[in-house]
């Protein structure tokens, strides 16, 4: 970019030498379309500096820059629907990438569920932060610090943020988050209700055990340092990383889906054979002991039929 801004000075002043020489000659009869350039050199160097001011504008600082501008102003002017798609967008990106290193195909309605349920957690954060940030000033960690007499480890900005963040992450989270997360990816990914619980109870803790390890730095540092418009996008852009590791551990709620697994099959998370097909319902209730019983009564029988022909035959022989 700069060899291309000294090209363009360096020839505008070889060309602004052959004007003024040229001028000096006074040479007559020029062509009319190189008249105004030569007989007007002010003209000339406006022409350059608009080339100039041209080429820096292709800088791609400035196209950031313009771009940023734009957001801010489309996010000053509509708000919600503004962090709404903030959100959809880059929860959408970031489970497109979970699904990525899956071997399977990419999942429409996963994805569609992330999107869906970002866009509602963004509405609600757009509503509940500015509550927490009015209730939660420091004063309840103050209050604890002053107890233990430890009030001078921490200024009150840093209670502040720390005392909303753990607003947020213990009870914004377990008791709105996660119900708000499990309901919508589990109904737009085809589960039952029963399956949704089963779902919801097997990655509840794990999941939150990631999100207090994750979230608890990173909305001390949005408490702290961003500024109030900036709080959801800038959530936003973190959850790119979070809906990674969301997606990567429960995004998928194939496993629990009665459609893809009628019956249990003897092939982890492949549904080939089922167990009626492997081994007949005749050989489910085999009971070794009543099968012996049985046989034991069938050979007493055949014994007594051979001990009642015996008998009879040798009536026989003493009547003759």
């Amino acid at each position: 970019m700069k060899r291309q801004v000294m090209n363009t000075v360096y020839t505008a002043s070889v060309l602004q030498c052959g004007v003024q020489s040229v001028t000096a000659f006074s040479v007559g009869d020029i062509h009319p379309h190189a008249a105004p350039f030569l007989t007007q050199p002010s003209l000339f160097q406006d022409s350059i500096s608009n080339v100039v001011a041209s080429t820096a504008a292709i800088n791609p600082q400035h196209a950031v820059s313009g771009i940023f501008e734009k957001y801010m102003s489309t996010l000053g002017s509509y708000p919600l629907p503004t962090k709404m798609m903030t959100g959809a967008v880059l929860a959408s990106a970031g489970d497109a990438i979970a699904q990525g290193r899956e071997d399977e195909d990419y999942d429409v309605a996963r994805g569609a569920s992330f999107a869906a349920f970002d866009m509602t957690y963004r509405a609600a954060q757009h509503f509940v932060f500015p509550i927490i940030v009015e209730l939660c000033r420091g004063q309840y960690l103050l209050g604890t610090m002053a107890a233990v007499g430890a009030t001078q480890l921490f200024d009150i900005s840093s209670l502040t943020a720390m005392e909303r963040s753990l607003a947020s992450q213990l009870i914004v989270v377990p008791f709105f988050y996660y119900p708000v997360f499990f309901t919508f990816t589990g109904f737009m990914q085809g589960l039952t209700f029963e399956a949704g619980v089963e779902r919801a109870k097997e990655n509840f803790i794990p999941l939150m055990k990631r999100n207090l390890l994750f979230w608890i730095p990173v909305q001390y540092v949005q408490f702290c340092y961003v500024p109030t418009d900036l709080q959801i996008p800038f959530l936003s852009v973190a959850g790119l990383a979070w809906t990674y590791i969301l997606s990567v551990v429960a995004g998928s709620a194939k496993k629990y889906s009665d459609d893809d697994c009628p019956e249990e099959s003897f092939v982890r998370d492949i549904c080939v054979v089922s167990k009626d097909e492997l081994f007949p319902l005749a050989f489910y209730e085999f009971d070794e002991n009543a099968v012996c019983s049985e046989l034991n009564v069938s050979e007493l029988q055949s014994r007594d039929i051979k001990e009642t022909s015996t008998k009879e035959e040798s009536r026989e022989v003493v009547m003759k």
